[in-house]
């Protein structure tokens, strides 16, 4: 996702740059049953499993990339793009000390009444929470976008691993939207997985962001609407298992059916497991290897889609001088 995104913004703003994108796997290239993280991801806008970093920064990639979708929204992009608006809203088992800060990010934000909580709440457990609106954007048709937008200005898109940074052609500016590959390719301790393991099921008749919080923060409910099927989930620990069990996946059923009953009635159509490249804030930064001018932007956790567009725009400034 920001490996992309970077290419297409970093070329709408300097067309003269001569530009090269190269992945191991390269997101709308890759086979169905093996997609990239964001590529699996069920694309909603919302700040997710973050760490340290800055509010302010979030607030202000996250702005910048929630606008960028809406302009999609509203153009006739939408459709192939994946661009889908929701209402949403989040429950919560204990009583909320404050508000998230991205609160003043999104429109219709509230929070609920006791009469909103018991009209949402089938289970009963739930005694605070808020609503909002905002913006899915369903990876694999939004990427399968970008790479389309870049083919159509002259950008090449190579799909090969790349181990060591001499392999990369002399002269290039490089870009590290590695994720957790930055840990071997640029020696990232600080980078780890976070665990996300989500099921697709056939339900059209679900059409809204609906979240769940409980105790344990590890275990959410999450039930987010694509556009041929729904996102129900999940898990958010830190660990680089992959392995799928039917245990686990009946669980993740079974809260989210909790939150909305008529799930019973929905078709399992796939599960996957995938790795948010987690770390202790988001790095974006200028740095030099072996001689060469690397631009960092990796780190993104499970916010990859909510903050693309706002982190490849500061990408765009650091790089600037080196290419204008």
């Amino acid at each position: 996702m920001c490996g992309l995104t970077t290419a297409l913004r970093l070329k709408r703003q300097i067309p003269s740059v001569d530009l090269q994108v190269v992945g191991e796997k390269i997101a709308s290239r890759t086979a169905a049953s093996d997609p990239t993280t964001s590529e699996g991801a069920a694309g909603l806008w919302k700040p997710f499993a973050l760490s340290g970093t800055p509010d302010e920064l979030v607030n202000r990639w996250g702005k910048e990339t929630l606008d960028h979708y809406m302009d999609i929204y509203l153009s006739g992009m939408a459709p192939e793009a994946g661009i889908l608006l929701s209402s949403a809203y989040e429950l919560f088992e204990e009583p909320l000390d404050e508000l998230p800060a991205w609160a003043d990010v999104v429109p219709a934000f509230r929070r609920l009444t006791p009469a909103d909580i018991s009209f949402y709440d089938p289970s009963g457990r739930h005694v605070d929470g808020y609503s909002y609106d905002t913006i899915i954007a369903e990876g694999r048709l939004y990427l399968g976008w970008i790479c389309r937008e870049l083919e159509g200005l002259g950008v090449t898109i190579v799909e090969r691993k790349v181990s060591r940074v001499d392999e990369i052609e002399a002269g290039r500016v490089i870009v590290d939207c590695c994720g957790l590959g930055s840990r071997e390719l640029f020696q990232d301790p600080e980078l780890f997985g976070i665990r996300g393991h989500v099921l697709r099921v056939k339900a059209p008749w679900v059409r809204h962001h609906v979240e769940s919080h409980g105790v344990d923060a590890t275990r959410p409910a999450y039930i987010i609407p694509n556009t041929d099927t729904v996102v129900l989930g999940g898990t958010k620990e830190r660990s680089e298992d992959r392995t799928s069990t039917a245990e686990e996946r009946q669980e993740i059923f079974d809260r989210c059916k909790a939150i909305v009953p008529s799930l019973e009635a929905a078709e399992l159509v796939g599960h996957w497991v995938g790795l948010r490249p987690g770390r202790e804030g988001i790095r974006l930064e200028m740095d030099e290897v072996d001689g060469r001018v690397v631009v960092h932007n990796v780190g993104h956790g499970g916010s990859g889609l909510t903050l693309a567009w706002g982190c490849a725009g500061d990408v765009v400034e650091l790089l600037k001088p080196l290419l204008v």
